[in-house]
């Protein structure tokens, strides 16, 4: 049992409270200090707040697997790989920190809105005097951070002692204290605690304090530790020892990384360490990563392992991606990962995966699949894509043939008017009718002036309204 009489001395301080919840939560304090953190909370909502958090977190955690996968001997590859790449400098140097709390609503929001899409408004407004505002924000979102690992029982050495009494904690016999100094020194960020903690990956016969070792590093965000990261990705018989070294390395954002996760994504066991593996390389964004993030979208067993480096090849925006994220639209079985190779080639903007997405936007059963298609093909704005985006207009989705008429518009060809111009004056959906007014507005080809001279008769005001706008615009 965990004592707290000595630090308590009375005082009521926030502080010395929020080292205790976790304690409090798993019942853990003695009688004195239980008393004290139940009278504290009764006055105190900020930490009566807080306390709520750590039950949500530990309800959350309960869930999540923890399966064991053998060991591997692929670090000397791993090895030579990243001395090749150790010369390049991190693509990015901003500040992301994710405290427990941040951690917290990342979980719950992975949980409640699995694969959620932040789709952009195309709302035509009528009293907007301008063109059409089409805003269009990446369907995909980036993959939440994973949850951090329970609480460990609250320890006074691991609590309350400094740095340079945290590190030699690290190695303690007892797993709750180790696994509480790896936590203290993540939440302290020091730098000084690196080599300890990278030793305590290596070492530690507790999986759980090597979990939490590598969790620490992610927290500190130093690339000293990448290079005990990786052997622990690649090494570790711990899955969940593997999978936060993945997370740690993508927080961390250095090239030098790329082989090691590159490793992980195409020969893990475990499906999370490989799906944390195609995140990682997506926030580092590297082309070295582009090759391995292609063959795990088209082969990983997994659904979601494939959706996710259909996303990090977005995020990498390479065009030697093309090809693989097409061959994902055409064969993948898996909708999640046609949708997010539809993103992505709208991402890389690259005419080499128009083939891909106008099979996707003339054959998916998906309505969704189809509708990103559309938007990818007027993100690249080939000309090649022209046919399929007229094929969309007669799409049985608004949704669909509205994006379609948006990507004809971005396009600009001429060989889109007579299509745009019957969707014009039959299309039943005004709003797709107000999109392809505003398409022939931007071809500007006066082979539009007779449809859009007929809507200005139109039973809807915003279609109306863009007809004039269109008729300004045409040669």
């Amino acid at each position: 049992m965990t004592h707290y009489n000595d630090t308590l001395n009375g005082s009521k301080d926030c502080k010395i409270v929020e080292e205790l919840l976790s304690a409090f939560h798993d019942e853990e304090l003695n009688a004195t200090a239980d008393a004290y953190v139940r009278h504290h909370l009764d006055g105190c909502e900020d930490c009566t707040t807080k306390l709520e958090q750590i039950k949500a977190t530990v309800a959350t955690i309960n869930t999540l697997p923890t399966e064991a996968v053998p060991e591997r001997d692929l670090w000397p590859g791993v090895v030579q790989r990243s001395h090749d790449l150790g010369t390049v400098p991190p693509l990015r140097q901003q500040d992301r920190r994710w405290n427990w709390q941040k951690l917290l609503a990342a979980t719950l929001g992975a949980l409640m809105l699995p694969g959620a899409l932040a789709y952009a408004g195309m709302r035509l407004r009528s009293e907007n005097p301008n063109p059409p505002m089409v805003t269009v924000s990446p369907a995909p979102v980036a993959p939440p951070a994973p949850p951090a690992p329970p609480a460990p029982s609250a320890a006074p050495r691991a609590m309350d002692a400094g740095i340079q009494g945290l590190i030699p904690a690290l190695m303690d016999e007892s797993p709750e204290v180790s696994r509480s100094a790896a936590r203290a020194l993540g939440n302290r960020e020091s730098h000084a605690a690196i080599p300890a903690l990278i030793q305590a990956m290596r070492t530690s016969e507790d999986g759980e304090t090597r979990r939490w070792a590598a969790w620490a590093l992610g927290q500190i965000e130093s690339a000293r530790a990448v290079s005990g990261l990786t052997w622990t990705l690649v090494n570790d018989s711990y899955s969940e020892a593997r999978r936060w070294a993945a997370w740690s390395l993508g927080q961390i954002e250095h090239a030098s990384a790329v082989a090691g996760l590159s490793e992980a994504l195409l020969h893990d066991q475990d499906g999370e360490v490989r799906r944390w593996a195609a995140w990682a390389l997506g926030q580092i964004e590297h082309p070295a990563g582009v090759a391995a993030l292609g063959r795990a979208a088209i082969s990983d067993s997994e659904g979601e392992v494939r959706r996710w480096a259909a996303w990090a090849l977005g995020q990498i925006e390479h065009p030697g991606a093309a090809q693989a994220l097409g061959m994902v639209l055409q064969r993948d079985e898996y909708p999640e990962a046609r949708r997010w190779a539809a993103w992505a080639l709208g991402q890389i903007e690259s005419a080499d995966g128009v083939q891909g997405l106008m099979y996707a936007l003339q054959n998916d059963p998906v309505t969704e699949v189809r509708r990103w298609a559309a938007w990818a093909l007027g993100q690249i704005e080939s000309p090649s894509g022209t046919d399929a985006a007229i094929l969309g207009l007669r799409d049985s989705e608004i949704v669909v043939r509205r994006w379609s008429a948006w990507a004809l518009g971005q396009i600009e060809s001429s060989d889109a008017v007579p299509a745009l111009s019957q969707t014009l004056t039959n299309d039943q959906s005004a709003e797709v009718r107000q999109w392809a007014a505003w398409a022939l507005g931007e071809i500007g080809d006066p082979r539009a002036a007779e449809a859009l001279t007929a809507a200005l008769d139109d039973g809807s005001p915003e279609v109306r309204q863009w007809a004039i706008r269109a008729l300004q615009e045409l040669n």
